[in-house]
């Protein structure tokens, strides 16, 4: 049911975040050349039919506006709600990140590559249910 594999994917993507936030807070204020401002359009069709599936606003669309990196980041990061995040900017993990992490615990990583895979899993399963709700 869908709004099962929504909740179950909220609260896996909870889970990363509170993994991650130690380590983005204080790699990624200190990046010189932050992923943020290399990238534009970031949502999959996948990353919309959840949106719409949680009931979240549709983020993914900003009209004739233009700005250098991603539409969202603001002077205090991302400006966006945790969980309308596409996909990628939870699973993006550059090596600074990835050796902070592993410097200070050298588990996060592998538990959070495996949320992201379950994330992922869940991803395709509703992409399936959205598909067969519409038939």
């Amino acid at each position: 049911m869908i709004s099962e594999t929504v909740e179950r994917m909220e609260q896996l993507l909870s889970e990363a975040a509170k993994l991650q936030k130690p380590y983005v807070t204080r790699v990624c204020s200190e990046c010189t050349s932050p992923c943020c401002l290399r990238v534009h359009y970031l949502y999959s069709d996948k990353d919309i039919i959840f949106l719409k599936s949680s009931g979240r606003p549709p983020k993914w669309r900003r009209e004739a506006f233009s700005k250098k990196g991603c539409w969202f980041l603001g002077e205090s990061g991302c400006t966006i709600d945790l969980l309308s995040r596409p996909f990628l900017c939870h699973t993006y993990l550059c090596e600074d990140l990835k050796e902070a992490m592993e410097k200070d615990d050298p588990g996060v990583v592998v538990a959070l590559e495996n949320k992201f895979k379950k994330i992922n899993e869940l991803r395709s399963q509703l992409w399936s249910e959205y598909l067969d709700e519409k038939r």
